[in-house]
């Protein structure tokens, strides 16, 4: 992580140099990501402050939503259910406007998993069934099975078997 960070330290500075705000926000972005693939979620949520306000200055949408979604992982890795709602929140609303399906359908799925670690399961099972019909819209497999097992291990965790059975079998 740390020769990462090194390389994408010197193409922000680049980027800096060359006035590329797009560049620089990606930089920002991926820097961030690595503090947060290390736990350091102060710092991670500092570099996606920065390029967060650089899309902002770009009206970059689906870039923002992106950023807003990172720091929505964040306050969810850090047990802070309720910021963590309010930002995949945000960005949920951002993507509708953009049309992007499939980010979409990952952000239900994002707030879907939240209420599942708050134990609010019909609020769990809501979202990640909406999750679950927009990746069968655009014929996403992979979502498709992700969503399934999501909303089976909801059934478990009830102790509905049958229906978690049946989730599992789809």
């Amino acid at each position: 992580y740390v020769q990462a960070a090194s390389y994408f330290q010197r193409v922000l500075k680049i980027n800096e140099e060359e006035g590329n705000k797009k560049g620089m926000a990606a930089s920002l972005g991926n820097i961030g990501i690595i503090y947060k693939n290390q736990g350091d979620y102060e710092k991670a949520l500092d570099y996606y402050g920065k390029e967060l306000k650089i899309l902002q200055g770009l009206g970059y949408k689906s870039g923002i939503a992106s950023c807003i979604n990172n720091i929505g992982i964040i306050y969810k890795k850090q047990g802070n259910y309720e910021k963590s709602l309010e930002y995949h929140d945000k960005s949920l609303k951002i993507l509708e406007k953009t049309g992007n399906k499939r980010d979409m359908a990952t952000s239900l799925s994002s707030i879907g998993a939240i209420y599942y670690k708050q134990e609010k399961y019909k609020q769990a099972l809501d979202y990640h069934d909406k999750s679950l019909q927009i990746y069968k819209e655009i014929s996403d497999k992979n979502g498709m099975s992700a969503s399934l097992a999501n909303i089976g291990l909801i059934y478990a965790d009830q102790g509905n078997y049958s229906e978690a059975l049946d989730m599992s079998n789809k």
